[in-house]
């Protein structure tokens, strides 16, 4: 999903969120700060913990031009890959592979 101002608004005031939005909105918080800090994507390091409700983590090291997301979605594990443009389930990635 490509990073949106206005859709990470829409989520932001939605209310209760599915499980799924949740994951999302916490992605393009993420990316917003990035944003908001003028940081440099290729250049920064990530190693951020998000606990409570969905815990997530968001890595990428220095020179990297992707990092991952792991979400703990009770038994299950989701993994996103991301950049400062957006991100992408890794699962859809791997779907790639199969065509």
């Amino acid at each position: 999903m490509k990073y949106s101002e206005i859709e990470a608004s829409k989520l932001l005031n939605a209310g209760e969120l599915t499980i799924d939005e949740l994951i999302k909105v916490n992605i393009l918080n993420f990316i917003r700060a990035i944003h908001l800090n003028r940081q440099d994507f290729i250049k920064s390091s990530y190693e951020s913990e998000y606990f409570g409700e969905l815990p997530m983590t968001f890595k990428k090291n220095a020179g990297q031009v992707i990092g991952l997301i792991t979400a703990d979605v009770g038994s299950e594990v989701r993994k996103y890959v991301f950049t400062d443009d957006g991100y992408e389930s890794l699962e859809d990635i791997f779907l790639l592979l199969e065509d």
